[in-house]
């Protein structure tokens, strides 16, 4: 599957995969507009299996120490946590990116992972500007 060319405006019926009929160029955008949620792909591809949010969470928290900020590490740790598990995986799952079970605390590869690599590659969580 290949991402839609910027002059198309959706994913063509006859050769989108299931779930992908109505992601738009807009849509692909937004998926990837979140440094977050670029981080989170990048992680799974360079685990190639399945991850639990809690490394998830540390490996974002440490990349996102910022010294102007006061806060402790559990902070940090407990706002990431809020973050990717209200919005950014439920995002990257409703598209197909990863496959999130908020029950165990397991998220997976899906379907479109590999279509995104060469986007965001299978750098270090850091490695985003």
């Amino acid at each position: 599957m290949k991402i839609p060319h910027p002059t198309t405006d959706r994913v063509s019926p006859s050769t989108a995969e299931p779930g992908l009929e109505s992601l738009t160029l807009d849509t692909l955008q937004s998926v990837l507009s979140s440094r977050r949620r670029r981080a989170i792909i990048r992680y799974v591809l360079a685990a190639g299996e399945s991850v639990t949010v809690h490394q998830l969470v540390r490996a974002l928290s440490e990349s996102e120490n910022d010294p102007t900020f006061e806060t402790t590490f559990l902070e940090r740790c407990q706002r990431v946590h809020d973050s990717l598990s209200q919005t950014h995986l439920p995002t990257l799952e409703e598209y197909g990116i990863v496959e999130y079970e908020p029950g165990t605390g397991r998220v997976s590869p899906a379907a479109h992972l590999l279509t995104l690599e060469p986007y965001v590659g299978r750098g270090p969580i850091g490695g985003d500007s």
